[in-house]
């Protein structure tokens, strides 16, 4: 037995539960990892509101994105490569579940873990890293342009800001005022959201160079969206992750449906280990504070990851 957090019907942080459940055993090609931390995610709040449809029986486990230390090894598990998967191997990964001291999921979803980088970053890793990577496929970005984008002080944006970055573009951010001194620390140029939104966006992109934005990434819903269209961008060289519905109505791209490569996470990690990326942890809780947790990933006033530690 192993403890894991649980809800039994939707609702809010008081539907959580902190309960002990029996510990699966493995099928061919899975892994056990003993959890040294676990990310907390929009997804998390939405499966468990019940905004989202989840086709998963109850009780539920959450959580989305760990990290942690191989406990046991399935028959024919590799990692993607085909190298062997050791009792042991510190590894970060994803599978429904990960708010917990012990998940199973398929090796295909766990990647290698450099010893330079600890469990609670590890775990912030996974969904935004992927995330990002997935965006910049679907819109690339790179040298000489200017993108626009949206949410950028959440765990998805900072990760693809530095991406963009790294590819030669320059990143105009959308953020509450008390998280731009961290964006212009990863070279993000920062400007508040809200109200007014597009005179910003026009008055700081004319000091940046070319005096107009050629590509826009909303994370967060659709103002960006908006301002992109509004500016002229053409809808190819928009794109959007959370504002589905605005997505279709403006007929601009979407980054879903998603694609995990484990390949791509262990490309951020090497990444976050160089120090050429960073990702800050906001705070850090126990399982039996799961709720507070919650309340302050919701309150979204901290810049950079909310983590549990088991």
């Amino acid at each position: 037995m192993s403890r894991a957090v649980i809800y039994r019907e939707p609702g809010g942080i008081e539907v959580l539960a902190l309960v002990e459940v029996p510990d699966s055993a493995l099928a061919a090609a899975q892994v056990a990892v003993t959890i040294g931390a676990a990310g907390l995610n929009p997804f998390d709040t939405k499966a468990r509101s019940g905004f989202l449809a989840l086709e998963i029986p109850f009780p539920r486990r959450i959580g989305m994105e760990f990290a942690g230390a191989i406990e046991s090894v399935g028959v024919g598990a590799t990692y993607w490569d085909g190298a062997p998967i050791r009792v042991g191997d510190p590894v970060l990964g994803w599978g429904l579940g990960g708010i917990a001291e012990r998940i199973v999921v398929p090796a295909s979803q766990i990647a290698r873990l450099p010893l330079s980088i600890g469990a609670e970053v590890a775990a912030s890793l996974p969904t935004a890293a992927l995330t990002s990577l997935q965006a910049l496929r679907v819109l690339p970005v790179g040298e000489g342009e200017t993108v626009l984008l949206g949410g950028a002080a959440g765990a998805v944006g900072i990760v693809y800001a530095q991406l963009a970055i790294a590819r030669g573009a320059r990143v105009i951010g959308t953020a509450s005022v008390g998280k731009h001194d961290f964006l212009r620390s990863i070279g993000v140029v920062p400007i508040q959201y809200g109200e007014g939104l597009i005179d910003r966006v026009e008055a700081v992109s004319k000091t940046l160079g070319e005096g107009r934005i050629t590509a826009v990434q909303d994370n967060h819903g659709r103002e960006a969206l908006d301002v992109g269209v509004a500016l002229g961008v053409p809808r190819d060289r928009i794109s959007g992750i959370a504002g589905y519905g605005a997505i279709a109505e403006l007929d601009v791209l979407s980054v879903g449906p998603f694609v995990r490569d484990p390949k791509d996470l262990e490309e951020i990690t090497m990444r976050v280990a160089s120090g050429s990326m960073t990702i800050p942890i906001a705070a850090t809780y126990s399982l039996e504070h799961v709720g507070a947790a919650f309340a302050a990933f919701e309150a979204a006033h901290a810049v950079g990851k909310i983590v549990i530690i088991p």
